[in-house]
């Protein structure tokens, strides 16, 4: 056991910060939050934007970044990692997982899909309670290059996608399906209803409030206006016409809603 525990020690993260504790980030659940750095994707409309950079924030030890969650166990029942994109860091995220796993808390996971064999590799060794995987426009490879800001790379990226997507769609875990609605970008009726076809099995399909304040990562954007919870609502609806069940709308101002038929 000890030298499983040293070699843990020995393993870094990057991390942009830690939230001790969180009601918002995993759905009738109390947790921490830990954000790792660096992304691949170039989204525009990113809520995150310094989270994009890999250099961006401190380096620490897995058994380090486990001691400021500790401070929160009492109140916690587990822990979300997101980023950024948390799957860039593989080693460092399994065996936080598995850290996490050791101490009894519940792991979720945020992700963009891109890393299909990281996120099989967690399923496989069972250290993740739930993922939340953001498909950001229908996997048609010329649309998610432009939403993903990475030319010439969509057709690589949507193999990738609808790979995790069918990975955690099969494993039988918490999936949350996110869909992020910006104005003139992603707002088209046709987009939610070719990805609510997409993530008819998932847990929950959200449909989220693009929020110009945020953090973007093309400060032009802070422009456009949020969408509003009545045109939420209407996207929503195209999903439950296709039969989805498990559709909300996650807002600023309401947070997480559940929506109904009529």
């Amino acid at each position: 056991m000890v030298p499983y525990l040293d070699s843990l020690k020995r393993v870094s993260v990057r991390i942009g910060g830690i939230v001790d504790l969180s009601t918002v980030d995993w759905p009738s659940r109390v947790c921490s939050v830990v954000f790792f750095s660096g992304c691949n994707f170039r989204c525009p409309f990113c809520q995150n934007g310094k989270l994009v950079d890999p250099n961006y924030g401190k380096s620490l030890e897995v058994e380090e970044v486990v001691k400021l969650i500790m401070r929160s166990k009492p109140l916690i029942e587990g822990v979300v990692i997101t980023g950024g994109e948390c799957t860039l860091q593989p080693e460092g995220l399994v065996c936080l997982c598995q850290r996490l796993k050791e101490i009894g808390l519940i792991v979720g996971v945020d992700t963009n899909g891109s890393m299909p064999h990281v996120l099989n590799r967690l399923l496989q060794e069972k250290l993740v309670d739930r993922v939340a995987i953001d498909v950001k426009a229908p996997l048609e490879p010329k649309i998610y290059e432009g939403v993903a800001g990475l030319p010439g790379r969509g057709e690589d990226v949507v193999k990738s996608i609808d790979r995790s997507l069918n990975l955690l769609l099969e494993s039988g875990i918490e999936v949350e399906a996110r869909f992020l609605v910006v104005p003139s970008m992603t707002s088209d009726a046709n987009y939610v209803r070719e990805v609510a076809e997409k993530v008819r099995r998932a847990t929950r399909f959200v449909i989220q409030q693009f929020r110009p304040e945020a953090d973007l990562l093309d400060s032009s954007l802070k422009r456009l206006k949020a969408p509003t919870r009545q045109e939420l609502l209407a996207l929503a609806r195209i999903a439950l016409e296709l039969g989805l069940s498990n559709v909300y709308i996650r807002t600023r101002e309401h947070g997480l809603e559940k929506v109904k038929e009529g």
